[in-house]
């Protein structure tokens, strides 16, 4: 992760650094200066000024200029091509012809470079453009327009990489008016959408998706709302790219509303969490999700943090909760375990000080695509086996990043702070599975590798953009409400299609009915079909008689349990030395035979 959010930055600036990469902030100048007058609209991009990084010139010969008025990833036209070397350490102007507005311009980096530019800035004419920033996948667009000479775009991957900017309104047919916008009512109401660009056709979705240009319900006339719903509109018009989307939800009557109470302590991964409010909100909730976060924060940290530095802080946070909590959430991420589980454990004594029976949850959280913390790698104890053995794929390190929190929950019980158990929201479960699915192309419209996996859910190497944050609240819906989130909570404001907004939620739910820990597992007669296990060259693989089994298997000859063991996300390495045991098990069965 490229940025000065480390474990020991404290307060709110670096949770709202990451809020704005998952949210491809505007990126904007850093003088003070007074504002310019309006460009033109349509805005057209005919120049560009870049800056090579340091000893990194050559590597841009090659590198393109291009615009799209589809999406942020395909249908780009090339207007500009760097053909010659830039001077290493100057600013170079690149103008070009450009005639037609688009939405979507990016620096496409040569095959090989990694991107290495230091900064790039887009123009129309001598006038910079400021835009909402992108790039490649599991890349931080930010490190090349920070203003910054020092450091400079460096994706992971060598090829394929590009950073850019989404012009929004600018560029495109202007963006809908919904009204009223968000908010509760009593009694029906008429939703007017309007537009001020003239001879716009807007389409609008019920179902949280972002309407296309054919696709959706053409709006003719004011609607009547006399139930919870969620309108997303966007406008289109001939020769411009589609407006960005307008949503707004509307809670009719008291009655059909949920109120949860809640307060949480993490740090950027529990902001992402956070989206959880406007989710819920389409499901006809309201949660208002106050938290003390910060930045690459563990427990113990945000516990001396409370009672130091940032005592002032918390306490404002803390006071605005509202008592008594139905839930609160820790984010475990100290691999010290006895360290982690008390200072969760004194935070769970403070929270039920004024709310006893509260439940507490811990977030397992996902594992970072360089993998390289002990959970990543596999190589946390766990009192669950007598060995554990390294996680060489992202999903053998999603199941470490489980058996890592359910010792830190071990530790916790142990200790006895009263009340309700706390129980794990199994996330980290639902991204490995995620992986999976795309690896096997089980994803609708997304075709299988890392960086597709990648360019779907992730804003940077870390964090979850705003199609992972809704796969994350997914499963916090299911634990939290017990539930199916199931045609309930809506994919606003991600990219996601209807069919992949279902694949989603469908995934959410098995995964938490079929996590015992959550408290939704039900046992049954019959027995699960016994695990096969089958050896493919450097993998080995799970299946079972039983449609929609899951799996919990260890490695070193000890007996798995449905609590007991790795729980399988759809790969498993050969190791030397492994010697594996699996077992099958589903909500509403029995569990099958030991398969070995």
């Amino acid at each position: 992760m490229s940025s000065n959010c480390g474990i020991g930055s404290i307060g709110q600036k670096c949770i709202l650094a990451m809020l704005a990469i998952m949210t491809a902030a505007p990126v904007v100048g850093l003088a003070a200066n007074p504002a310019p007058a309006p460009l033109p609209w349509p805005v057209v991009v005919d120049h560009v000024r870049f800056h090579p990084a340091k000893d990194r010139a050559k590597a841009m010969v090659g590198g393109k200029i291009a615009g799209s008025n589809s999406s942020a990833i395909d249908g780009y036209q090339t207007l500009a091509e760097i053909k010659e070397l830039p001077k290493a350490d100057e600013w170079t102007d690149l103008n070009f012809a450009n005639h037609t507005p688009y939405r979507w311009v990016r620096y496409e980096a040569p095959a090989g470079s990694h991107g290495a530019v230091a900064e790039i800035e887009f123009f129309s004419g001598q006038r910079k453009i400021d835009g909402s920033g992108f790039s490649s996948p599991g890349s931080n667009f930010r490190t090349g327009m920070d203003g910054k000479l020092d450091t400079f775009f460096n994706a992971p991957s060598p090829d394929g990489q590009y950073l850019g900017l989404d012009l929004n309104d600018q560029a495109s047919a202007g963006r809908p008016g919904i009204t009223p916008a968000n908010g509760e009512f009593d009694q029906p109401q008429t939703v007017k959408i309007v537009s001020r660009t003239p001879g716009v056709t807007i389409r609008y979705t019920l179902d949280g998706t972002v309407p296309g240009a054919s696709d959706g319900l053409v709006y003719s006339g004011p609607i009547t709302v006399d139930k919870n719903s969620t309108i997303t509109a966007a406008t289109f018009k001939e020769g411009l790219a589609p407006s960005p989307a307008t949503t707004a939800t509307l809670l009719i009557g008291k009655d059909n509303r949920r109120v949860l109470h809640s307060f949480h302590v993490g740090n950027s991964l529990t902001g992402n969490a956070s989206r959880f409010s406007s989710f819920f909100r389409t499901a006809g909730g309201t949660d208002a999700f106050p938290g003390f976060l910060m930045g690459g924060a563990l427990t113990h940290g945000l516990w001396k943090a409370k009672e130091g530095a940032e005592r002032e802080h918390f306490d404002k946070i803390w006071a605005s909760a509202q008592h008594p909590l139905d839930y609160f959430t820790m984010q475990p991420r100290d691999f010290d375990l006895d360290r982690e589980a008390e200072h969760c454990t004194k935070f769970i004594k403070l929270v039920r000080e004024k709310s006893p029976d509260v439940q507490p949850w811990l977030y397992a959280e996902w594992v970072e695509r360089g993998r390289g913390r002990p959970t990543d790698k596999g190589v946390v104890p766990s009192s669950e086996m007598k060995k554990t053995f390294p996680a060489l794929t992202w999903q053998e390190s999603m199941g470490a990043m489980l058996l890592y929190n359910e010792e830190v929950q071990r530790r916790i019980i142990a200790a006895d702070p009263g009340g309700k158990r706390v129980r794990i929201i199994p996330t980290d479960l639902a991204l490995g599975w995620a992986r999976t699915m795309i690896d096997k192309d089980e994803m609708p419209g997304i075709k299988h590798g890392e960086d597709n996996f990648y360019a779907m859910l992730f804003a940077d190497s870390v964090h979850v953009n705003m199609a992972g944050c809704y796969l994350v609240d997914l499963t916090w819906y299911a634990a939290l409400l017990k539930e199916s989130p199931e045609g309930k909570m809506l994919p606003i404001n991600t990219e996601l299609t209807s069919a992949q907004a279902k694949a989603l939620q469908k995934l959410a739910w098995e995964v938490v009915k079929n996590y015992p820990d959550c408290g939704l597992y039900e046992d049954g007669a019959t027995p699960c079909g016994k695990p096969q296990i089958t050896t493919e060259g450097k993998t080995i693989t799970l299946s079972s008689s039983t449609p929609g089994a899951w799996f919990r298997y260890t490695l070193d000859g000890t007996p798995p349990t449905r609590t007991n063991g790795y729980v399988y996300c759809g790969v498993i390495s050969v190791l030397p030395g492994i010697h594996v045991k699996a077992i099958a098990y589903k909500s509403g069965m029995a569990d099958s035979e030991v398969g070995e």
